[in-house]
C-alpha cells in the first residue's frame, strides 16, 4: 500500500478532528511525520506510528497504529501524544509540543 503526502495529511487532519485534538502547528515536524507515515505504509502496508519501532506485523503492531492506543492517555496527562503530532487545546494554544514524554508501551511489545 502506498499513500501520497496529501492522503496522509488528510488522514492526520481527519483523525485530529474526529478525536477533538489539534495537529501540531510545527510544519517541519508535521512534514517529518507525514514522510514517516508514507514510508511505513509502503514498508508495512499500514499507518504505523513513525516514532516507534515496528515488528512489521500488523497484529503485533496494532497498539501503535495511528492514532496509537496510548495517545488518549498521553494527551490527557501531557497535552500531546508521544510523537507530538496530536495536541490538546492548551498545548496547541501555547504553540505546540512541550517536549518528550514517557513511553507507555510495555517493553515486551518492543521488537527484538
Amino acid at each position: 500500500m502506498k499513500m501520497t503526502e496529501e492522503q496522509v495529511r488528510i488522514f492526520m487532519s481527519k483523525t485530529a478532528e474526529k478525536k477533538g485534538w489539534h495537529l501540531t502547528p510545527d510544519t517541519e515536524h508535521l512534514g517529518y511525520m507525514a514522510e514517516g507515515f508514507m514510508i511505513n505504509t509502503e514498508r508495512y502496508g499500514y499507518l504505523q506510528c513513525p516514532c516507534r519501532d515496528s515488528w512489521g506485523e500488523r497484529k503485533k503492531d496494532k497498539d501503535i497504529l495511528c492514532p496509537c492506543d496510548y495517545a488518549p492517555a498521553d494527551i490527557e496527562e501531557f497535552g500531546q501524544c508521544f510523537c507530538g503530532l496530536y495536541l490538546d487545546e492548551e498545548v496547541f494554544e501555547k504553540g505546540g509540543a512541550t517536549g518528550s514524554i514517557p513511553e507507555r508501551r510495555d517493553e515486551e511489545r518492543f521488537p527484538d
